[in-house]
């Protein structure tokens, strides 16, 4: 009797502890998680669903990952990143789609794109946005030059009926249906940089004076790096806020639109801008580009506005220098003085903008004597050759490197320690000089090889590289950026094949060689990803490119231009994992921050992209046809396709 009213009592009591204990436990959850939530502790954004290709340095897999303060707290598999939600955590579903780092675009010019794109192709969108009818490029078209002509005079005198005499006149002349017939039609009618004004030319300041005495007028060939000239009135205006009067061609574009149009309008510059890191950077998965501070002296001021918002959607790392006709520039007779006084703020900076070093991308351009060094080859010509687009034979070039401003110009940013990039590269005795360059200051004890390995130089386009160049690549770390087009077509590497022959095909953009003896080459693009009008393309690339980062890792993949076209160098073919690193990994390192950026892991910036397709399985015919579904900086995103 006893031991049935001891275990009765039992059987009563053992519920009620339990309630009070999972009651207990259950208070001492809530205090948990409110205690959590008080400390903000909890992910502010999680993806789930995904198929994660870290590309680290295991080149490790994840379905999920968290983020908080804008880096990456932990990775692993749905379940797990699930449990570290709380009620306010944002929940990303990747669809089985496949994720990736966000791309770094390592040579790009975005202000510079944004000028043709928002005034020119888009019409008089920019005009009516910012309430300033100069905001928008009028074109001139024909199939020749008596057309031309006729309609840039009828543009400038419509023009003048709606303008006041202080608005600007912007006219682009556009021959034919293409950049090739243009060059043909466009260039005789225009001087040329270093020309004496009006020798030779149809188009001379007094032509543009008589049409427009009262407006300043440019007038500009689509193409970035066309010819370009100005009138009376626009030389002063230029005079008044920018370094010359004379400032024309690819300098001209930004600084016009940005020191003069934009002049005390930052918040509309900056919306201006905003709109083409989000459409033509953000939206093709770039996450980070690189770009020279040149031409405009506003760029730098609008970026930091966007930033000082928390409205900057991608990161900037930026290179000092590079514009011509300036103190340190290839006409400073003293650069030594020049990059002293500058000092030496390399990685200086923020999450979202930093520097990179000092550039000069026109070290290699100008005449010969002066300027930039020229171009040489060891290359022989055809006997069909045109003698015009022939290049100095090297052995004329070598010897007299001291003699040339851009030789000097980076030999004093080597001698003070500073790291330099951006140099444009379109001959193989490019490289001979910079090789030779740092063979003597080593020799000279002003530097060791490891001190020149540690500044990660920076070469861009390199259509050409001979074999026995990759080597000394390799032996310096100079970090080639690389991307494919200017191997085609009337430009650089492609010109250079119809006038030596296709015997130099090995010389072609040999990115898997370089890969192959220890190179970290990047991908980059330095073209305006966006599909605009042939009228309004800022260069000479296949249509498939056209707004389409894709279709550059396709080239290297399969070395063809175009999806059924000829293959360049086939035995240069990338396999698609270096080929990411070259867009990610390496081109963090070439931006000197992969400590933060580049790859996905615990404690980097939560920068990826999810896109439609798996670029490490589908056909590599198919690669040029991906799209990005959605781009997230810091965890923030920034893109979504409007179908995901």
């Amino acid at each position: 009797m006893k031991h049935w009213i001891r275990n009765r009592c039992l059987l009563l009591i053992l519920p009620i502890f339990f309630l009070l204990l999972t009651s207990q436990f259950s208070q001492g959850q809530n205090d948990a998680q409110m205690k959590l939530e008080m400390l903000n502790a909890y992910p502010e954004i999680i993806l789930v669903n995904g198929k994660i290709y870290t590309m680290d340095g295991q080149l490790r897999q994840a379905q999920a990952l968290a983020v908080k303060n804008r880096r990456i707290i932990a990775l692993g598999t749905n379940d797990e990143i699930r449990r570290l939600a709380g009620p306010k955590t944002e929940i990303v579903d990747a669809k089985g789609r496949t994720v990736l780092p966000g791309l770094i675009d390592s040579h790009t010019h975005p202000p510079l794109w944004a000028v043709e794109h928002w005034l020119g192709a888009n019409g008089d969108f920019a005009a009516k946005r910012y309430n300033d009818p100069q905001l928008q490029i009028f074109y001139a078209k024909g199939n020749d030059q008596v057309t031309l002509l006729r309609e840039l005079e009828r543009i400038v005198r419509e023009r003048q009926q709606v303008l006041s005499p202080d608005k600007w006149i912007w006219v682009n002349l556009f021959g034919g249906k293409s950049l090739v017939e243009s060059r043909k039609i466009v260039y005789p009618l225009m001087p040329r940089p270093g020309a004496s004004v009006g020798t030779g030319v149809v188009i001379t300041r007094q032509f543009l004076d008589t049409l427009a005495p009262n407006h300043p007028l440019i007038l500009m060939t689509g193409e970035v790096t066309g010819p370009s000239f100005s009138n009376t009135r626009a030389k002063t205006e230029m005079e008044k806020y920018l370094v010359s009067g004379d400032m024309l061609q690819i300098q001209a574009r930004a600084a016009i639109v940005f020191d003069i149009f934009f002049r005390n309008r930052t918040a509309d510059a900056a919306d201006f801008l905003k709109r083409e890191l989000l459409e033509c950077l953000a939206a093709q998965g770039i996450t980070s580009f690189a770009n020279d501070y040149s031409g405009s002296y506003s760029t730098l001021k609008i970026h930091k506005y966007l930033e000082a918002h928390d409205d900057l959607p991608v990161r900037w790392a930026w290179w000092f220098g590079g514009a011509p006709a300036l103190p340190g520039s290839n006409q400073d007779p003293d650069p030594f003085a020049y990059y002293y006084t500058l000092g030496d703020f390399q990685s200086v900076g923020s999450d979202y903008i930093w520097n990179v070093g000092v550039a000069n991308q026109t070290w290699e351009w100008g005449p010969q004597g002066k300027g930039g060094i020229g171009t040489c080859t060891e290359a022989t010509p055809l006997p069909t050759a045109n003698p015009a687009e022939l290049y100095m034979p090297c052995e004329k070039m070598m010897p007299n490197l001291q003699q040339y401003g851009g030789y000097k110009n980076i030999q004093a940013a080597l001698r003070l320690g500073l790291r330099v990039g951006y140099l444009h590269h379109y001959s193989d005795g490019t490289l001979d000089a910079l090789v030779k360059m740092l063979d003597d200051e080593i020799a000279a004890g002003r530097t060791t090889l490891e001190q020149a390995r540690a500044l990660r130089i920076g070469t861009e386009h390199n259509p050409m590289i001979r074999p026995d160049q990759i080597a000394k690549i390799a032996k310096y770390d100079i970090r080639p950026g690389l991307n494919g087009y200017q191997i085609q077509g009337d430009i650089k590497g492609g010109a250079f094949l119809k006038n030596y022959g296709d015997r130099y095909m090995s010389w072609m953009v040999p990115m898997k060689s370089l890969v192959d003896a220890g190179v970290h080459p990047v991908l980059n693009t330095d073209i305006h990803l966006h599909k605009v009008p042939p009228e309004s393309k800022d260069n000479d690339y296949p249509s498939e490119w056209d707004g389409n980062f894709w279709a550059f890792f396709e080239f290297f993949v399969t070395r063809r231009l175009t999806s059924n076209g000829p293959a360049f160098n086939p035995k240069e073919a990338m396999d698609r994992v270096n080929l990411m690193k070259a867009a990610t990994v390496w081109g963090a390192e070439q931006v000197l921050n992969e400590k933060n950026i580049g790859s996905l892991e615990v404690g980097k910036l939560a920068d990826f992209i999810v896109i439609d397709k798996d670029y490490f399985t589908i056909p590599e015919n198919q690669i040029h046809s991906i799209r990005t579904l959605l781009t997230a900086v810091g965890g923030r995103v920034v893109f979504r396709d409007n179908g995901y």
